[in-house]
């Protein structure tokens, strides 16, 4: 049930508290997916509906690719849906799918793209965000989605950005600063956030330095020698 509505910046449908968002995504989720089936993937009449879904999504982080992806390729096979609001859309279902990395959402995504929609400054500059996330130039990546309003109203848009920033570390290193960690991870909160990083992703921190590699590869391997008896070997030995 709605509780209540105000305007957000991308119209209807952001901005919209509901009393239970898990129960009401759980609903949208299914009505966009039975729409999805058949030759009713593609019925222009339901783009209304998704573009309310993506909204919700958006609000609320929460994510459905498959029914992202279908309003693009609502927009790709009849360019007549497209109207000016259109590509605010596009704006939110590539900012959507770049939270998922390393998932490949994105790449699918932009691949629907009409060159008009391509070669709008916003989504430039959402693949310019892109590329310092794929990357990794990570601090520099902060320094540009920080002013930029449609990344500072997506719900989860920081979290969703620290776990692959978390995931490309432990790929990276076994050991790394604190300090320089701090600076990979962007603004936080506070240094109870930083901790909290820690113990969600099992790193521990020693001192000026943080253990970010798996626990097992903290046991010191020990060479193992085990002396057989010639009486044992000879015999294994003779076997053709």
């Amino acid at each position: 049930a709605v509780v209540s509505t105000q305007s957000g910046h991308y119209g209807r449908g952001v901005g919209t508290m509901v009393a239970n968002p898990v129960a009401q995504f759980e609903q949208m989720r299914e009505e966009a997916h039975y729409c999805m089936e058949g030759l009713s993937r593609l019925n222009p009449e339901k783009l209304e509906f998704y573009i309310d879904y993506i909204k919700f999504q958006v609000e609320h982080g929460f994510y459905d690719g498959d029914a992202n992806l279908n309003i693009l390729k609502l927009y790709q096979f009849s360019p007549d849906l497209i109207t000016r609001s259109s590509i605010d859309i596009v704006h939110l279902i590539l900012v959507k799918a770049l939270m998922q990395l390393p998932k490949g959402d994105y790449v699918f995504c932009r691949a629907q793209l009409s060159q008009e929609m391509i070669d709008d400054n916003l989504t430039k500059k959402i693949d310019d965000v892109a590329t310092l996330l794929e990357t990794c130039q990570f601090p520099e990546f902060w320094n540009v989605v920080t002013d930029e309003k449609i990344f500072s109203e997506m719900a989860g848009y920081q979290e969703a950005a620290r776990n692959f920033i978390c995931h490309v570390v432990q790929l990276t290193y076994k050991n790394v600063e604190k300090d320089f960690l701090i600076q990979l991870l962007g603004p936080l909160s506070g240094e109870q956030m930083f901790y909290d990083i820690l113990q969600k992703n099992n790193w521990e921190l020693n001192g000026d330095s943080v253990f970010v590699g798996h626990k097992e590869e903290m046991v010191e391997s020990k060479e193992i020698v085990e002396k057989m008896p010639i009486e044992v070997v000879t015999p294994l030995l003779s076997v053709r």
